[in-house]
């Protein structure tokens, strides 16, 4: 009986210190740092702003033609 539950304690540190390593090792290359959110914010807002400078542009060029 206690080698059953020597084992299984022995199981379960070795299971439970890979898991941490490996969460340890993998969380620096995980998700989108904040930088890289930031810059991709910036992006689509300039985006957005040229679309509106193009449309904006487009309506304008077609205003004194509407009698």
């Amino acid at each position: 009986m206690p080698h059953h539950l020597i084992a299984t304690l022995l199981t379960f540190g070795l299971t439970l210190r890979d898991r941490a390593r490996t969460a340890l090792t993998r969380a620096d290359d995980a998700g989108a740092s904040t930088i890289e959110i930031v810059f991709w914010a910036v992006g689509l807002l300039a985006l957005a702003g040229l679309v509106y400078a193009a449309i904006l542009a487009f309506v304008n060029s077609k205003i004194p033609g509407i009698s």
